[in-house]
């Protein structure tokens, strides 16, 4: 079955998903569709963004079809482990790629790996300083400290 191919650029965020969502949706309406991004050109996406991608690769799906992305960028690639729904979604380094379904182009694996995004720890601003609170390991309820009660 052919797949169609649509190239996204720009911004995919709460305010141009509006205009994209019904282009998608009627792209859908075949019986088992099968729907090509081209997501290499897109700069910010947002939750929504995400979101957007997630609902659309829902409604492919209910209709025994489905949604592979084709190149992501970094902006797309940050979301791919990260939002609820997006592991669902086959992507792929390439449109050539996704159109043929080809696993030595689908990304995830240890050819080409995904940007880690989540596993990554945060970078402290100062590492030599010790925290501001202080944790009370003991569990003890320690005694008020009035305006004269020195500081420990």
């Amino acid at each position: 079955m052919s797949a169609v191919v649509l190239a996204l650029h720009g911004l995919l965020v709460d305010g141009t998903t509006a205009t994209i969502e019904p282009v998608l949706a009627g792209l859908l309406v075949a019986d088992e569709p099968r729907l090509v991004l081209d997501v290499s050109q897109v700069t910010v996406c947002d939750t929504t963004g995400a979101a957007l991608l997630v609902n659309v690769a829902g409604m492919a799906r209910d209709r025994g079809g489905e949604l592979r992305l084709a190149a992501p960028s970094p902006a797309i690639r940050s979301w791919l482990h990260v939002a609820a729904g997006m592991s669902g979604i086959a992507a792929f380094a390439s449109v050539e790629g996704a159109l043929d379904a080809d696993p030595r182009d689908l990304l995830g694996t240890a050819a080409q790996p995904l940007a880690a995004c989540v596993d990554d720890p945060p970078a402290r601003a100062f590492p030599h300083r010790r925290p501001r609170w202080r944790v009370n390991p003991s569990g003890r309820a320690r005694p008020p400290r009035g305006p004269a009660s020195p500081r420990r």
